[in-house]
């Protein structure tokens, strides 16, 4: 399998990370959705990150999607996703919070390191910081043990810790630790797993395409 996109994405790091997870072998190829556009969307029609090139050549894209195959084929001893009806739920709940807190800190750093100086929008960039807040908020309330749901790790705490990282490093001003001391306990936990360190966020991809932390 090859997987196709840079590691300062959390979408990519989730797929990364999956891969790793459940044990399956395979190769990344580093594209920029913005340095490497044409190119991208050779393998997505979006032009968007991640893709996941099968061994046979099929194109699975979009995150959520490349993660579901990947659970429908991992063996029972690996699946994230728990069989309990009201846990799934949960689950999934907490995992949709974890990729839209990731959407929206990807939203706000669009404002910053892609638009033109002065064309920001104030309105838009308010919003998306009380959209941001509150899911920190939420996801801060929701973890009351070692792990969002149940006794194991699931799709909710990889989501999680992602968006997590994803916001200290690009919105170091915006993200605190201490604020969210739960999420930031949980964040380094599963950045400590091997399945997360074998794919690390990559401070060096996101420089090579302009993306910098937001620090002013």
């Amino acid at each position: 399998m090859i997987l196709v996109g840079q590691y300062d994405s959390p979408f990519v790091r989730r797929v990364a990370i999956a891969l790793n997870h459940y044990a399956v072998t395979f190769e990344r190829r580093v594209l920029s959705v913005f340095q490497e556009f044409d190119a991208f969307l050779k393998v997505n029609p979006l032009g968007k990150a991640p893709a996941l090139i099968l061994p046979d050549g099929e194109l699975l894209f979009d995150s959520r999607a490349i993660i579901e195959y990947l659970e429908a084929e991992a063996s029972e001893g690996r699946k994230l996703t728990p069989s309990n009806g009201p846990l799934q739920r949960q689950m999934l709940s907490i995992e949709a919070a974890g990729i839209g807190l990731a959407e929206k800190v990807y939203e706000r750093g669009i404002e910053f390191s892609r638009r033109s100086p002065g064309t920001h929008d104030p309105v838009w960039i308010e919003r998306l910081d009380r959209q941001i807040n509150s899911t920190l908020e939420w996801l801060e309330a929701e973890l009351i043990s070692d792990w969002f749901v149940g006794s194991d790790m699931t799709r909710a705490d990889l989501a999680v810790a992602v968006a997590a990282t994803y916001a200290a490093e690009k919105l170091p001003k915006h993200y605190d630790g201490e604020q969210f001391p739960k999420i930031e306990a949980h964040r380094q936990k599963c950045e400590a797993l091997p399945a997360f360190s074998s794919a690390a966020y990559s401070a060096t991809e996101a420089r090579a395409t302009g993306w910098t932390p937001e620090i002013d």
